[in-house]
């Protein structure tokens, strides 16, 4: 007999979930650079206000954990990603401790690529390396430590790749009495970078055959195989190699029926949406960057997944990369995008999200919010003609002189802790939230 279940994720799980937030001292001090400071502070800060508990598997470092999309690789809600790209081993030092004081079951820690790159000694490499796994010992001793070692790209100089062929040699020693284990990701992903199969650019990004291989290295350790499948293909409009890289990963997950879909930019790109709402039924299926037409084009990666939800926010990098790209021809786009969804999906709830404004801290600032403003009119007014409902995010999160507030952004484009802490609340109310589960009765 077919049953049909409703689980409402609401406010209250969300403060439920914060409360359980460890404030640790850092043991050492802030690091003393940062490719990009505002990246750090937004990703960091939210993982600060996030919590962790013993039945998790934290990954933990650099670009390649920060861009994985590990509990959809491995179909795995208590696998949480710590990732932040351009971190090196000081940043992940400086923040392991918190990570470690909810005892997970196991951490998983990627970091040393972007110390080759900034020309850290290597001797201070791995002596951060082996800092880090002992914090984690002195923090939670039963927390099994793995650490996968340094890809030697083709972007590195020969100087470098020599740098990381040592640090990857003295890191193997070390773990021997360090009370960690190595995986050797440098033996299973160099060919194919270089090959250019599993990455197509020099290993920066990996496709989703980076990371499926990638999964597959590290599935023994995790204890259950990987789903992850490459399937690419191309699209006609290329928005950038960074929405190829995330299109790839996408194209490579298995489909997953009646999930509740967050689509857009860096937005929702950013956010922590299975920890903000734990149930375990929200994707993310944003892209930093992506802009309007950008999403409508893969609006069919969505159709064998038969969302049963999709909460659409998008149109900032358009305004952004156009100056003079007035409001009603932005509604244009966003016309194309919404009937698409409308005529593929047309089963699906579709939530259309306000734009949001800009902070005078952004150098995107002058000019941009009167046009998001007019734009928002166009979408709450035709929320009607193509059945959508329409949320005003950009009220909430505005300040009296209807900038993006001050507390709820790191940069004045991105958002903080607090800014999605607030967004998501706002989704929480009545029944925006609410899945339907179907089984059946055998």
């Amino acid at each position: 007999m077919k049953r049909i279940l409703f689980i409402a994720a609401t406010a209250a799980v969300l403060v439920a979930c914060c409360s359980g937030c460890t404030k640790q001292q850092h043991p050492v001090t802030k690091p003393a650079w940062f490719t990009n400071p505002t990246y750090f502070e937004e990703k960091n800060g939210m993982y600060a206000e996030m919590p962790v508990f013993p039945k998790n598997i934290v990954m933990v470092g650099d670009d390649y954990i920060d861009r994985g999309l590990w509990n959809e690789f491995f179909a795995d809600t208590t696998l949480k990603n710590r990732g932040i790209t351009y971190d090196a081993t000081e940043h992940v030092l400086y923040r392991i401790d918190r990570i470690a004081a909810g005892k997970p079951a196991k951490i998983f820690v990627s970091a040393g690529w972007n110390d080759i790159l900034h020309g850290t000694p290597e001797a201070e490499i791995v002596a951060n390396i082996g800092q880090i796994f002992k914090q984690i010992k002195k923090a939670s001793p039963k927390t099994e430590g793995y650490w996968l070692n340094i890809v030697c790209t083709p972007a590195l100089t020969e100087e470098q790749a020599h740098a990381c062929e040592a640090v990857n040699a003295q890191v193997a020693n070390l773990a021997e009495k360090g009370g960690f284990e190595v995986i050797d990701i440098n033996a299973v992903l160099s060919k194919g970078i270089q090959e250019g199969t599993y990455s197509w650019d020099e290993g920066k990004l990996l496709n989703g055959a980076g990371y499926e291989a990638l999964a597959q290295a590290i599935e023994s350790q995790i204890g259950k195989p990987h789903l992850n499948k490459a399937n690419d293909r191309e699209y006609p409009l290329e928005v950038s190699d960074y929405y190829r890289h995330r299109v790839s990963i996408f194209r490579s997950l298995p489909e997953t029926e009646h999930k509740i879909v967050m689509l857009g930019n860096s937005l929702n790109n950013n956010a922590l949406w299975t920890e903000l709402f734990p149930m375990g039924y929200v994707i993310n299926r944003g892209i930093s960057g992506d802009v309007i037409d950008g999403v409508c084009q893969r609006v069919d990666e969505l159709v064998g997944d038969k969302p049963d939800k999709i909460f659409l926010i998008t149109g900032t990098n358009d305004l952004i990369n156009e100056p003079e790209l007035t409001p009603l021809a932005a509604f244009d786009r966003f016309e194309r995008l919404i009937k698409t969804i409308r005529e593929q999906l047309p089963q699906t709830e579709l939530y259309v999200q306000s734009m949001l404004p800009l902070n005078p801290k952004t150098k995107y600032y002058e000019g941009f919010n009167d046009r998001a403003s007019e734009i928002n009119k166009l979408l709450a007014a035709g929320s009607g003609r193509y059945g959508y409902f329409y949320i005003d995010i950009a009220s909430l999160l505005s300040d009296e002189k209807g900038n993006l507030r001050d507390d709820c952004t790191t940069d004045g484009i991105h958002l903080s802790a607090n800014g999605y802490f607030f967004w998501a609340a706002e989704l929480a109310r009545g029944n925006r939230m609410m899945q339907s589960i179907r089984y059946y009765n055998k």
